[in-house]
């Protein structure tokens, strides 16, 4: 169909340049490729399907234009497109994920477009370096130390070509040749073309190899073993960046070409960096030996810890290597020393349930008061808030930890060292003899511990420990089969507070929507709740890295033990009994009910409650809820 191939051109099409893919489609207009009729009929389609596709992929849809035909216009137009058009071009991000990052730029923009990519790992610096070559029309090359000449290196510092990611590496009477990862910095190659007075021939190679390049260079001229060079900066560079932006843990992961540097931030993990492989060992090294683990051994799983100061946060850091194909992975858990300590008075729990928590649970004279949940559910957290709470001039609180994660002025506070000969058992037993009132076990391990706690809890002592369980019935079912007596369970244990962490909205893209019905029904969102309230998410941004959330709070699931719980116990009714029972006669409110109220709030999503809580089999009314938790509508 060529209703009007001649005189075709792209500015007959209004509003081109606005649509995704616009840029491409008007190459095509003006290359003769396509007319501007058939392009409009693309644009047609395109709002059809609410612009949730590029342009070209439309145009291959059609039959109007052939995959290498696009490729090929890609590379010889690639100056024409904007860096963000040109990973979509090329298959390298999706559109949505281009408008995620765009909403980024808007909100910091003065970050490169190249690194906010990276960022939120949505490609790597080999895609980058691809990229930027089609789109400046700049040679990329895969360089290596074998093609450089060595003489001319060594006329630069190697801070120098680090920090400008820019290295000389061949030359010639009249011209050098430079690689570089930043083609638009011109500063690095002036500077290059002054000291050597020679012309520069710029092309472009991926920072990894790059680094990789620099770290062989200070190897094979001795320098790479200095302990607070360049791997020490790297180091510093990653604690600090987890510090910063609040991690909860650093992951650095061998692949089969490079190391990649990922945060978990509020739960989920961010990419941060790549290092080359050379490079990496030796950060993992240094690490090691910051760990006091043994950094001869690359053979077996390792686990250590260290302190240290960074950014002017005391932090501590919990390390474990895991030896895989490539490598050791190591993961560490940042424990920061500052900071870190709640109140009860903020560990997000609805007035209802902390009213109950407080006077029903931790005012208790004695007894096993359980906090439950998995790893990294704010389980310790929310343990030193309770200790908090408890801590009095007229009160002995001790403790037996794996290792003191706060400091808490007041009270008696033990870590375990098994190398010293204090053991977690040995620790139990002496405990126990320094008259305390309360003691608070880090955790119920195994049996040993859960009868040392019961045990405790008989002779008049409060007892407060966490545990692995996925709610508060499964934490008195768990005692069960670590051959607890059911007698014992019932008379000693006072409550059980299950929890989860989920991430907040970002307040800075906080905007109103509507949820999926299917996944609001499943959280207990029924229709009419549903049309009658305003609920949130966020767009994506600079200060939530495009994610659309910032922060956690924590959902509750509150179990005080009545008598006709503790009467359950003792016949050994199912789960799915005394959970019945319980919230019929002690109000028992689930984690999705929680959760679900936290929602309605416009605290969180509804997608995020269904991605982390455990399904409910059944769900009170949004009113019962209100009330329960002590809120009114």
């Amino acid at each position: 169909m060529v209703d009007d191939a001649q005189g075709s051109s792209s500015k007959d099409i209004e509003g081109l340049a606005q649509q995704p893919g616009g840029t491409f489609a008007a190459i095509l207009v003006d290359e003769g490729v396509l007319t501007a009729g058939q392009v409009k009929k693309g644009v047609r389609v395109q709002v059809k399907l609410g612009a949730s596709k590029l342009l070209s992929t439309i145009f291959v849809e059609l039959g109007m234009l052939t995959e290498d035909e696009h490729r090929r216009l890609v590379c010889r137009h690639g100056r024409s497109f904007r860096l963000g058009e040109l990973f979509c071009e090329l298959g390298y991000i999706t559109l949505a994920q281009l408008q995620q990052a765009e909403a980024v730029l808007r909100r910091a923009p003065g970050k490169r477009m190249g690194d906010i990519f990276r960022e939120l790992g949505m490609i790597d610096d080999r895609q980058l370096a691809q990229a930027l070559s089609e789109q400046l029309g700049i040679p990329l090359i895969h360089i290596d130390l074998d093609m450089a000449d060595r003489d001319l290196l060594r006329k630069f510092a190697v801070k120098f070509m680090r920090m400008h990611l820019a290295i000389p590496y061949e030359a010639s009477a009249t011209r050098v040749s430079i690689a570089t990862a930043n083609p638009l910095h011109n500063a690095a190659v002036d500077e290059i073309e002054r000291r050597l007075h020679k012309k520069a021939v710029v092309v472009i190679a991926a920072e990894s190899a790059l680094l990789s390049m620099l770290s062989k260079l200070e190897a094979a001229d001795g320098k790479g073993v200095e302990p607070h060079d360049q791997v020490s900066e790297v180091v510093d560079s990653i604690l600090l960046a987890a510090i910063r932006e609040r991690a909860s843990d650093i992951h650095i992961e061998p692949m089969e070409s490079h190391t990649r540097i990922r945060l978990r931030l509020d739960g989920v993990l961010i990419h941060k960096m790549d290092l080359p492989p050379d490079l990496a060992h030796r950060v993992v090294a240094r690490l090691k030996v910051l760990a006091s683990m043994d950094i001869s051994d690359s053979r077996r799983h390792q686990d250590g810890r260290f302190s240290r100061d960074v950014g002017h946060v005391s932090a501590d850091y919990r390390v474990s290597t895991y030896v895989t194909i490539y490598g050791e992975n190591m993961v560490m858990r940042v424990l920061r020393s500052t900071g870190g300590l709640k109140n009860i008075e903020q560990i997000s729990m609805s007035r209802g349930l902390l009213d109950r928590f407080k006077h029903e649970a931790l005012d208790a004279p004695t007894g096993v008061i359980l906090i439950t949940g998995p790893t990294g559910s704010g389980k310790t957290t929310t343990l030193y808030a309770a200790i908090d709470y408890l801590n009095r001039p007229t009160t002995k609180i001790i403790t037996v930890e794996d290792p003191v994660e706060y400091i808490v002025p007041g009270i008696i506070q033990c870590s375990v060292d098994e190398t010293a000969g204090r053991s977690f058992d040995d620790s139990l037993r002496a405990v126990v003899r320094q008259d305390p009132d309360v003691i608070v076990m880090g955790e119920v391990r195994d049996r040993k511990s859960a009868q040392v706690a019961v045990q405790a809890a008989l002779t008049g002592h409060k007892v407060l420990t966490t545990f692995h369980t996925e709610d508060s019935i499964g934490g008195l079912l768990r005692l069960i089969d670590m051959g607890i007596e059911t007698f014992l369970i019932s008379s000693t244990v006072v409550s059980i507070l299950a929890q989860r962490l989920i991430r907040t909205i970002c307040p800075d893209c906080r905007q109103a929507y509507m949820p999926n019905k299917r996944i609001a029904n499943l959280i207990g969102i029924d229709d009419a709740t549903l049309r009658s309230n305003t609920f949130y998410r966020g767009t994506g941004c600079g200060t939530c890295y495009g994610t659309g959330y910032h922060g956690r709070t924590a959902l509750h699931e509150l179990l005080v033990l009545n008598e006709d719980v503790r009467a359950a116990i003792l016949e050994r009714r199912s789960s799915q009994e005394v959970r019945k029972i319980s919230c019929d006669s002690t109000q028992l409110l689930s984690l999705m009910e929680d959760g679900l109220y936290k929602v309605l709030l416009g605290f969180t999503t509804v997608e995020e409650v269904y991605r982390i809580v455990p399904r409910a089999v059944s769900h009170r009314s949004v009113e019962e809820i209100y009330e329960l938790m002590g809120h009114e509508k």
